[in-house]
């Protein structure tokens, strides 16, 4: 079980990052705009998965305009 919620994790943080980039956002930017602090969205895209709260993936999806799904995927 921990080894596929790692893995979940690690599929967000990557998609967090790619989505990021192409927007040409800086860390400090999304956490601004979605409300959390700049060191919590920096543990989200890190390559050591941190747990992110269900509520805080819900604005990141909505920030972009993607579904969470997507951000599994």
């Amino acid at each position: 079980m921990e080894k596929e919620k790692n893995f979940l994790l690690r599929k967000i943080s990557k998609n967090l990052r790619r989505l990021r980039i192409e927007h040409n956002y800086t860390q400090e930017y999304v956490a601004e705009q979605i409300g959390i602090h700049l060191t919590t969205y920096q543990k989200y895209e890190s390559k050591s998965p941190y747990n992110i709260r269900i509520y805080n993936l819900y604005l990141i999806a909505k920030f972009y305009n993607v579904t969470i799904d997507s951000l599994l995927k």
